[in-house]
Order: structure tokens, then sequence, then C-alpha cells
């Protein structure tokens, strides 16, 4: 839900909503308005479309909020008709729906919401972030879930208490970030002790073997809406001959590294429209982002460590290190 249907549907805007928001400079409460305002510093935050604003409109995030934007319902399993987000999101985190029920779960990276969804689905009271226009994606996709309020705001500056989520989520985000190390262990310090998280990264020895590392320097410096035209144009000639190389028994996996484009035939997407949707959105996510930092393992581990952290798991899937365990 957004700030505007809490204040159309005349609710207590001040609790239910921004009792828990706090001033980037001084910390102090903030005032509910057609803006968000600190009392004590009296510094303005925007409120667009309903979502308070805490970052510039434009930012390094320029090209994630214009795939999300084109692609709101691609991913999501209401769309697909698929449990594809709900497996990914239960089966990295080893979560259940019992144990997210009414606890307090603090997403970082929305994008269009394909994971807001899932969490919402559970009972879960969701908070929301995305640095990015994603965040109107999301609540177009999920404004109708009470349990949900949604931020645009960067992970080194989120507008909220510390140590006052049960549950931390980051799912395809850090690699992103222009500081790993800092936004990982920035993360933790709004996750109480003895809260649970679940982060994933990529795999630098998956990530930096990918033919796509031979096109980033170039593709990441195209303006989104050009760069987006042209991976909508090709990804339909080289996908089919993904797709053929993926059947190859034995090294089918392989063989489709060979192809620069987004391959989910491991999903069992329902039919070739679905696929290839699925294909450009990823294939751009792949090209478009200004920073990509994959990580080794033994870097993770080295950050858990230093964080103090508990009950770590480190797993690779696919090209994904998945981080989870208890603060």
């Amino acid at each position: 839900m957004t700030l505007s249907k809490r204040v159309d549907g005349g609710t207590d805007t001040e609790n239910a909503w921004c009792s828990a928001l706090c001033c980037l400079r001084c910390r102090g409460p903030l005032r509910t308005g057609t803006e968000l305002r600190c009392d004590a510093c009296s510094t303005v935050y925007p409120v667009d479309d309903g979502i308070p604003r805490f970052v510039p409109r434009d930012n390094y995030a320029a090209g994630f909020g214009y795939q999300w934007n084109r692609h709101r319902l691609t991913q999501l399993d209401s769309h697909s008709g698929m449990p594809i987000t709900r497996n990914r999101l239960m089966n990295a985190s080893g979560w259940t729906v019992a144990d997210l029920k009414e606890k307090t779960v603090l997403e970082c990276g929305s994008g269009a919401g394909r994971f807001t969804e899932v969490l919402c689905e559970t009972g879960a009271k969701v908070t929301s972030v995305d640095i990015s226009s994603a965040v109107h994606a999301n609540a177009a996709s999920n404004g109708r879930f009470p349990n949900l309020r949604i931020v645009q705001a960067s992970i080194y500056a989120l507008p909220f208490p510390e140590e006052s989520f049960d549950f931390l989520f980051c799912c395809g985000v850090i690699q992103h970030t222009p500081d790993v190390e800092k936004t990982f262990k920035t993360l933790f310090r709004y996750l109480r002790p003895g809260g649970r998280f679940c982060i994933d990264v990529y795999a630098a020895i998956i990530a930096y073997t990918h033919p796509r590392q031979l096109l980033r320097p170039i593709a990441k410096r195209v303006p989104p809406a050009k760069l987006y035209a042209l991976v909508e144009k090709t990804v339909p000639r080289l996908l089919p001959l993904s797709m053929k190389l993926s059947a190859v028994p034995r090294v089918g996996q392989c063989l489709t590294r060979l192809v620069p484009v987004a391959n989910h035939s491991h999903l069992g997407l329902m039919d070739a429209e679905t696929a290839r949707n699925w294909s450009v959105l990823d294939t751009f996510d792949w090209l478009s982002p200004r920073y990509e930092r994959p990580q080794p393992r033994r870097r993770l581990e080295r950050w858990t460590r230093e964080l103090g952290l508990r009950e770590v798991s480190i797993e690779r899937h696919r090209g994904l290190y998945v981080i989870s365990g208890v603060k």
C-alpha cells in the first residue's frame, strides 16, 4: 500500500505509515502532508504518487527503473501462473510461511516486486525499498496488499530506525551497487539481533567468465531505451540457438554460455512468448547496470565473520552465492 492510499482511506497516517520513518539528516520523526517534513531540522522529502522518496529522481539505477516499468508483470508468479519466485525465495532462505507471518520484513532492492508479492502473501509486514523508479511498478502490482509499504531510498541511507526488522531479504542487488562490501554490511544495521537474513550476489567464478563481460563496457554506456531496443531485436534471433545448445546432453549448460542472451530453459516456462520476454528482460539486466561486481566466496565468508553473524550458510545456486543466517 502507498501513502496516498492510506490518506485516501482515512487512516491515521502518522501511526500507520510514517511513525517508523525517520529523517536522514537528524533521525527525527517525519510529519505527513503532501510531502514528508522533519520538524526538528526542517528537511523535506517528496512523495511521488504516494511513495516517499529519499533519493534524487535521477540516479545510477535509472536502467533498472526502465526495465522494471517495461516488465512490471513478467516475473510475478501471479502473472506467470507458476511458483517460480515463491520456490526461489523459500528454497534460498529456508524460511516458511509460519516463520514470516506477522513478522517485520525489510526487502531491499524490490525491482518490480516479484519477491514482494510472495512476502506479502505470507502475512508478513513488508517494507520494500528500491533506489530506482521500479518502486512505481511494485506499487502498481502489489499496492493492493495492506501489509506493504514502499519507499524509494538508497541502502546507504535508509529512513528506518536501526535494528527494527525481524527479517532481511535482498536478492539480485548488491553486486550492482557502488561498494559491495559497504552495501552488505550496511544492510545489517536494520536487522534486529536474532533476526534472520537472506542475501545473494553474483558468484565471481561464474560471472567473470561469462561473454557478456565483453559487451558490458560498451553496453552500460548506451541510454536504456536504445539498449533495450537492441536487446529486443537481438534476443529472438539468438535465443533459439541458445535453446538448442541447452538441450545437448551433459554439456548443454556450458554451451549456452557461448550465446550472450539469457536462457531460462531450466525454469520450464509455459510458452515461447513467455520465454522470450524473460530473456529480453534478463539480457538487458546483464548489460545495462553501471556497476557489476561479483564476489568470491572467501570474501563473503570474511564479511560474515567481521559482522559476527551466526548460523551462516553460503551456497552456490547456479551463478549466485546465497548467504543466509542469523544476526
